[in-house]
């Protein structure tokens, strides 16, 4: 089954943050909804649509210029038609007048990111503090392990009594009660935003009914399902990511797009992504409607906005709300493109009032010419000699692992389109193609005597306000990658982002992660803290709380390598610090930082360590099949250029070619591409080897690193067996 949806562009508003659009409730007689939307110039605005034209209720200057960060409307009876708006650590109420009736500073440090508010209850959830407030006194207050990404209010323990449910990066959802927390659920990526479907399980579910139906969206772009109550979390379906996609940054389950009585899920993604999964009669998601708006997704609602019928409403990053009503014919009795045909009078209607709309929007552009052309005169007037610098008040910068391809994704989003990316690096980095990349890359030599490893100059096609980037990263290399953004718009000025690359940069986070046998451990023991301790890890690896946890004697993370899928599981505590692997380079690396960091905070630290003699063969089990593969694929894409001109001169004949030359054919668009996305993975892969060669060897008292050129030469002869690979390692010769 799929869906077909019609577009309208209903208004537009400066940049936007997560969370800050809602709808308000039909009024008296009404048969289409309000739109409540806060924008980052600390603007809050209502906005109507009366036979398609649009109107602005009220506008509200309410954030003293810092952004709206979350809107709302409350739940109690008497305040679903009143608007709750947080900006910085201040809470706003305001009516439907657009007046402001309240107003409290809050305690908490950061900004608010999420706010809920229940009569006299207020639920606010900052950078790590989530936080109760009674009659604006403060009640309960949690502090958070790892960085709370949203929030969600629910009763799950007691009827009576609402919950927070927090999203946490450190891939936890947690539960809290009061001022602790009551349990917690880990997940199979960092929850960047949650949502309630408050109509109850689907059917296929009766086993859990009575409990709170529970969405979360990944980083890594996957979905889930959790279903609460006061004893345990029970878990649902799952919707793996697909490949390439982005992640997960809205997120909404409590509307029924396919007209069958059951709430879909409609999902945001930070590329622009918008997707609705139908429920089939065992409760199981299906994609039913998939489109590209071409910039990142912040809110996602639900109502009657733009016409009197239902529609999604999307709220994008440069301030776009767009609704998105099912059907080919939203106008049409039950607004599924299921009623009577319109009749010739009706007809006329529309497209008289689509004449009318269209002079209305020409006269608004030809005002909003002839104001711009006052501007430009002011400016030259008052300027003199002096230039404006003015770039894009906010760069949305996306800098994640993509586990599928072993490397990094850097997105850059602005609210207005892009001439230019510059990209510096001060470590070794590969810059990868992107298919379909809106931008023509030119790179520079590397200087690696003055800092500069890499560094490219993207040139953004017109009209594109967001770019891509994929880059690979060698673990044991940490630096900085800093991107210099350039809009279209003039003077054109310079936003930087700087980004992170750690030693363990190919390590996930994963609580699932068990070190497989074989097991080699390295163990740290001396004067220093928790704290020192963890500060290490911070420092070697992503993914790791910047706050030390409190309130335990030990604390434990575990991690998996995205390329060779080896397992690392590291224990902390006063005085010792044990890691164990399947892989001994993870263990080199962090021995030499810790003694690095040990020595410049003057502690001592002593190590010891424990190696598994089947470490070898475990590794060469891993690495052999991805160099064969790699080996394979360089080999045919010599041959391709060949077999093509072959094909040419034979007029299409390749009857008789040998089978093999011709998969080769079949497969040469996709053995192309491949290449071109990983142009040096081969030699990237030899380099995989060698740094586990030298650690080995290294661990057992005995440096191999002159024997490197030999061992390059061995693995660049091709066709190297799994048996001769053992050998080259074990030997640390070729």
């Amino acid at each position: 089954m799929s869906l077909s949806f019609s577009r309208s562009d209903i208004t537009q508003t400066a940049q936007a943050e997560r969370g800050t659009m809602c709808v308000l409730p039909l009024g008296k007689g009404k048969r289409q909804n309000k739109l409540a939307l806060g924008d980052v110039d600390g603007v809050v605005r209502v906005v109507g649509c009366k036979r398609d034209e649009r109107n602005v209720v009220f506008k509200l200057e309410c954030g003293n210029g810092a952004p709206i960060t979350s809107l709302s409307c409350g739940v109690a009876a008497p305040q679903v038609d009143k608007l709750f708006a947080s900006a910085g650590n201040t809470i706003r109420g305001i009516n439907r007048k657009g007046k402001e009736f309240f107003k409290f500073t809050t305690n908490l440090q950061d900004v608010i990111k999420a706010l809920h508010v229940d009569n006299y209850n207020i639920y606010a959830a900052s950078e790590y503090v989530a936080n109760m407030y009674v009659n604006c006194a403060d009640s309960h207050f949690f502090m958070s392990n790892d960085r709370i990404l949203d929030v969600v209010i629910a009763p799950v323990i007691l009827p009576d009594e609402k919950n927070p449910i927090l999203a946490c990066a450190d891939r936890f959802i947690r539960v809290v009660q009061g001022s602790d927390l009551y349990y917690e659920a880990a997940v199979n990526g960092v929850p960047t935003t949650t949502a309630m479907n408050a109509a109850g399980p689907a059917p296929g579910t009766d086993a859990k009914a009575g409990k709170i139906e529970i969405l979360f969206g990944t980083e890594q772009g996957s979905v889930g399902q959790l279903f609460l109550d006061g004893n345990a979390v029970t878990r649902g379906w799952v919707i793996d990511a697909a490949r390439g996609v982005g992640g997960v940054s809205a997120l909404y389950g409590d509307m029924d797009c396919t007209g069958d009585g059951n709430c879909d899920v409609v999902v945001g993604r930070d590329d622009g992504g918008l997707e609705v999964y139908a429920l089939d009669t065992n409760g199981q998601p299906a994609l039913v409607y998939q489109k590209s708006l071409g910039e990142a997704v912040q809110t996602i609602r639900h109502g009657c906005v733009s016409s009197p019928f239902p529609e999604i409403l999307v709220h994008t990053f440069s301030g776009k709300v767009l609704g998105f009503a099912p059907g080919s014919d939203s106008r049409t009795i039950d607004g599924f493109g299921l009623g009577a045909e319109k009749t010739e009078h009706e007809e006329r209607q529309d497209n008289m009032r689509a004449e009318k709309r269209v002079k209305q929007l020409n006269k608004e552009l030809e005002k909003l010419a002839k104001e711009v052309e006052k501007a430009k005169e002011n400016y030259a007037a008052v300027s003199g000699g002096l230039i404006a610098v003015d770039g894009p008040a906010k760069v949305l910068d996306r800098f994640v692992l993509d586990a599928d391809d072993a490397c990094y994704a850097l997105s850059l989003e602005a609210p207005a389109a892009l001439f230019s990316v510059s990209v510096h690096s001060d470590v070794p980095i590969d810059l990868l193609d992107v298919k379909d990349n809106a931008a023509i890359c030119s790179r520079s030599p590397a200087d690696p005597a003055n800092g500069t490893h890499a560094a490219a100059t993207y040139r953004v096609n017109e009209g594109n306000n967001r770019v891509e980037l994929r880059m690979r990263a060698i673990e044991g290399r940490a630096g900085t990658v800093r991107s210099f953004v350039v809009p279209r718009q003039s003077p054109k000025t310079s936003t930087e982002k700087v980004h992170h690359i750690k030693p363990l940069c190919l390590h996930r986070r994963d609580a699932g992660a068990a070190a497989a046998a074989p097991v080699n451990e390295l163990v740290a023991r001396g004067d220093f803290t928790l704290d020192d301790a963890h500060h290490w890890c911070v420092v070697c690896l992503n993914e790791i709380p910047t706050r030390t946890p409190t309130g335990v004697e030990h604390a434990t993370y575990e991690f998996e390598n995205v390329l060779l899928k080896t397992t690392l599981k590291i224990v902390i505590g006063d005085g010792e610090m044990t890691c164990v692997s399947d892989n001994v380079s993870p263990l080199a690396l962090l021995k030499d930082l810790i003694g690095k960091e040990a020595t410049e905070n003057q502690l001592r630290v002593n190590f010891s360590f424990n190696l598994s003699d089947a470490s070898v063969a475990h590794f060469c089990d891993r690495a052999h099949p991805l160099i064969e593969y790699q080996r394979e694929l360089v080999r045919k894409g010599e041959l391709v250029e060949g077999l093509k001109e072959l094909r040419t001169q034979e007029n299409g004949d390749v009857d008789f070619l040998d089978d093999e030359y011709k998969r080769i054919l079949a497969d040469e668009a996709k053995i192309v591409a491949e290449l071109k996305e990983q142009p040096r993975r081969l030699e990237y892969l030899h380099g995989v080897v060698k740094d586990f060669t030298v650690d080995w060897h290294k661990f057992r008292g005995s440096n191999v690193k002159r024997a490197l050129a030999g061992i390059d030469e061995a693995l660049a002869l091709g066709d190297v067996s799994r048996e001769r690979l053992e050998e080259i390692v074990s030997r640390g010769a070729a």
